[in-house]
């Protein structure tokens, strides 16, 4: 019975070496998947990375345009402003000189210029309606 019962705690010993060996195998095969897994993970984390980069640097050289639009533009209302400001300017003298004439002036210089100013209207008129218009080739009807 010793032999027997030597045998069988033999066996026993053996199944429980084999099960601890299966346990490990799986537990070194999960170990194994969950690295391939972080592993997979982790160039997924780096291809994402790589993408917010680009996107990242595409953004920054939008708003650089932006702010290169918006400084031109800047300028350009900085001048429209400074012309505005001569244009009253000129148009101001232009009114003060015209009133210190009309102060000063006589009533037969007056009608003189009215007559100049009206006839020079009607002239400018006259040169647009017919000279400027026939430069053009008249348009056929199909």
């Amino acid at each position: 019975m010793t032999v027997c019962g030597a045998g069988f705690i033999g066996v026993n010993v053996y199944n429980n070496w084999v099960e601890k060996q299966r346990l490990q195998a799986e537990v070194s095969l999960s170990t194994n998947a969950g690295q391939a897994e972080a592993f997979e993970l982790e160039q997924q984390n780096d291809r994402h990375l790589d993408s917010l980069a680009a996107k990242v640097t595409a953004l920054h050289s939008v708003s650089i345009n932006i702010n290169d639009e918006v400084n031109s533009q800047n300028r350009l209302l900085d001048t429209t402003a400074d012309t505005f400001n001569r244009f009253g300017n000129m148009f101001g003298r232009t009114r003060r000189q015209l009133k210190h004439t009309l102060a000063t002036a006589n009533s037969r210089f007056l009608c003189y210029m009215v007559f100049v100013l009206v006839f020079g209207v009607i002239g400018l008129y006259y040169i647009a309606k017919h000279v400027l218009s026939g430069m053009r080739e008249p348009y056929e009807l199909p």
